[in-house]
Formats: structure tokens, C-alpha cells, sequence
């Protein structure tokens, strides 16, 4: 029988958090699923537990590859997957009970949507709350309560998008038939090939959302400022990318380049160099003014001060 989605799953060295992706699966009611793991050349051990997982379990098909990163990891996945829908989760991510059904009768009853997520929390390494997707991003608040307990269409999707980086990976579902006319993720994109594939189904399809929080993601140490940089680059070349669509507005280009700048501010704060911190903030104020803009040049000049007394000490 053909299952009703393929959830794929890409690992590397990720065997201790393996098992509670996979039950996470596991426990889902209402959908018959089959469970695609891209091992992206682990040596944890991996690949022999998945081997005697996928013996025990018929639901599981298990392709190895020479470690080329999770662009490739994803994209090998989708074209042999089974399904007309397709579901993402990181291997170190895990789903709340029922996650899928909702969100796949949804992509059932409206044909022209393509892609579907959700909101989730934001888990520290010992499963402890620290905050919702959503709540992260006050530019959403005026949608989390539109959507309680319910799916609806995103208005004006790929402008606000654009603008507001909301959807997780982990969380989608997706059409098989839409990610394949998108194009899939760009493996040119050293980071953000996600947002990137999301905006790109957004410029041909309806997107879809609930406030819903459907599953956990672990912040895992280092996970996001060792990459940085690379990010950044990424992040600018798709904004120019995506910008260039008669679709996108003046206006969310703008906010797009401030949240740009905001993010280069982070950096610099995270090198507590405050000095460089307060010019990109400033920056970003100016092409969207926003009370967080405010707030971060407030911290950066109390720090820049506090380090001041303590050299002239």
C-alpha cells in the first residue's frame, strides 16, 4: 500500500538522538508513513543500529552516502520517495503526538496549497522550554492567534516570508509534485537552503500554517554561531535572488535587508565587538524601525561602557 507520506530524515552522527526522531514517527496516528534516513557518512554507529532498525522495521528504508552535507542528504531523498507528500525531521528534532494528520487532511482539501508547517519550541539539551517559534518572532504575533487549532492560508506569503524567516524545517510538509517543480534545495547555498526552497514554493503555491507547536527543537551548542558568516553570505544572496521577482515588493526587500543587517549586528555582539554591534543595528532602524533595534543598541553601548570602566580601572 502506498504510504501517505515519506518522512525523511538526514543523519550525521546523530545516533543519540536517533531513536526519539524515529519513535517520534513511531506514535504518529491517522497516516500510514514510511521513514527515509539519508546517513550522510556517519562513523558514530549509525548506520549499524539503522540496519537492525530497519530489519525489526519495514517502514524504514536506509540510504548511505559519502558525507556531503544536508542539502544533498535531503534532495537524494525526495525524488524516491513513495509518497505524494513529503515531511522533514532532523535527525536531533522530534514530533509531538498527531503532528501529521491535521496538516496532511489540510494539503488534501486544498489542492493549491503546497506546503504546510507549524510552530514549535525551542528545547535546551535537556528538553527544557525556552520559547516558541512564534513568540521569537514578534512580526507573526498578529497571526498565532488567526490560526489556533486550525490550518489557514498565509497571506501575501512569499513578501512575508521574505522578511521573517518562520518555517522550520522539521515542521513541513510538503507536496512531492511541488518541491520537485521548485527545484529542491540549492546545494550552491552553503547555509539557509531551507528559507530558500520555502520562498521559491511560496512564488507558485499557496503556504499554509497553524499555531499549533507540534514538535521540539534542541538548541545544541555552537549549532548556529560557528557558521555565521557562511550564513550571512547565504542569506544576503537569496534575498537578491528572490528579490528580483516581480511579486516581491519594495517594502519587504527593505525589512528584508534590516532583519540582514540585525543579523550581522548579532555577530559582532557575539564577538562583543559593541562598537560595530550599534552601527548595523542603527542601520537596520533606519530601513525598518522596530523597538528590538532600540533595545540591542541599548545593551551594546551599557556593555561598551562597562567594558570601558573596566579598562580604565
Amino acid at each position: 500500500m502506498q504510504p501517505d507520506v515519506s518522512v525523511i530524515i538526514p543523519n550525521y552522527n546523530c545516533l543519540e538522538f536517533l531513536p526519539k526522531a524515529i519513535d517520534s514517527v513511531m506514535m504518529q496516528n491517522g497516516v500510514n508513513c514510511e521513514i527515509i534516513i539519508v546517513d550522510d557518512g556517519s562513523t558514530d554507529g549509525s548506520v549499524d543500529w539503522l540496519l537492525k532498525q530497519q530489519v525489526r522495521n519495514p517502514q524504514i528504508r536506509l540510504i548511505t552516502q559519502a558525507n556531503q552535507g544536508v542539502i544533498a542528504a535531503r534532495n537524494r531523498a525526495i525524488k524516491p520517495a513513495s509518497a505524494p507528500y513529503i515531511a522533514f525531521l532532523d535527525a536531533d528534532d522530534f514530533w509531538y503526538k498527531d503532528k501529521l494528520e491535521k496538516q496532511i487532511n489540510y494539503l488534501k482539501a486544498n489542492p493549491n496549497c503546497g506546503l504546510s508547517f507549524t510552530n514549535y519550541d525551542h528545547l535546551t539539551m535537556d528538553y527544557e522550554y525556552i520559547i516558541d517559534c512564534y513568540g521569537y518572532w514578534p512580526e507573526f504575533s498578529k497571526y498565532k492567534n488567526k490560526s489556533q487549532g486550525n490550518y489557514v492560508n498565509l497571506d501575501d506569503a512569499v513578501n512575508f516570508l521574505l522578511t521573517t524567516n518562520v518555517i522550520g524545517t522539521s515542521c513541513v510538509v510538503v507536496r512531492k509534485s511541488t518541491i520537485l517543480e521548485a527545484g529542491g534545495f540549492d546545494p550552491s547555498l552553503r547555509s539557509a537552503s531551507d528559507w530558500d526552497c520555502w520562498l521559491r514554493i511560496a512564488l507558485i503555491s499557496d503556504i499554509a500554517y497553524t499555531a499549533d507547536n507540534t514538535m521540539g527543537y534542541l538548541m545544541r551548542p555552537n549549532s548556529i554561531t560557528s557558521n555565521r558568516q557562511k550564513r550571512l553570505d547565504a542569506i544576503e544572496d537569496i534575498i537578491n535572488r528572490i528579490g528580483q521577482h516581480e511579486t516581491v515588493s519594495e517594502k519587504a526587500k527593505e525589512h528584508a535587508q534590516a532583519w540582514l543587517l540585525e543579523s550581522y549586528g548579532e555577530m559582532y555582539r557575539e564577538n562583543h565587538n559593541y562598537l560595530n554591534s550599534m552601527k548595523f543595528s542603527l542601520k537596520a532602524w533606519r530601513l525598518y524601525p522596530h523597538m528590538r533595534h532600540i533595545k540591542q543598541c541599548a545593551h551594546d553601548l551599557k556593555a561598551l561602557c562597562k567594558h570601558s570602566l573596566s579598562l580604565s580601572v
